[in-house]
């Protein structure tokens, strides 16, 4: 299991094509990738590309932390409009059951009141209940706790 922040497009470190590379020559780890790959509301498909990328690759998935702050959301955006754009997109790419709910406190909730980034997604109509519980939870449980994964911190 390995979570990557490789931070914006324009850092060094931005390299979703390494992630791509790395979740091809080793299926049997699971890649997140944190902050849905910074998103960028100026540069829409540069998102698109990534997605598109990562779709075929059943080992990369993505979280959502801290996305309101990246695109410049604020507590008065709530329920984040731009946010709620970008995670449609990962929907769309992914599959709800890549994405992984995160809050990125204590750092976003410097930005956003704790509760909106606790309970924005349940304002939307992106996910259904059943979806948004795999989101929210389910998710990361099934990733992060996969027995294999335990093991191996072990």
């Amino acid at each position: 299991m390995i979570t990557v922040d490789y931070g914006a497009a324009d850092q060094t470190s931005y390299q979703p094509e390494a992630i791509v590379n790395l979740a091809r020559r080793y299926p049997e780890l699971d890649f997140v990738v944190c902050h849905l790959s910074f998103p960028d509301a100026q540069h829409p498909y540069q998102l698109v590309n990534v997605l598109a990328q990562f779709a075929p690759l059943d080992n990369i998935s993505v979280d959502i932390s801290a996305i309101q702050d990246i695109l410049g959301e604020g507590r008065d955006d709530f329920p984040y409009p731009k946010s709620q754009w970008v995670v449609r997109l990962a929907k769309k790419w992914l599959g709800a059951k890549r994405i992984i709910w995160g809050s990125d406190a204590p750092w976003s909730a410097a930005f956003n009141d704790y509760h909106q980034l606790a309970t924005w997604l349940e304002r939307t109509a992106i996910f259904t209940p059943a979806e948004l519980a795999d989101v929210m939870a389910n998710n990361a449980a099934r990733i992060y706790f996969k027995p294999t994964n335990v093991q191996a911190a072990r």
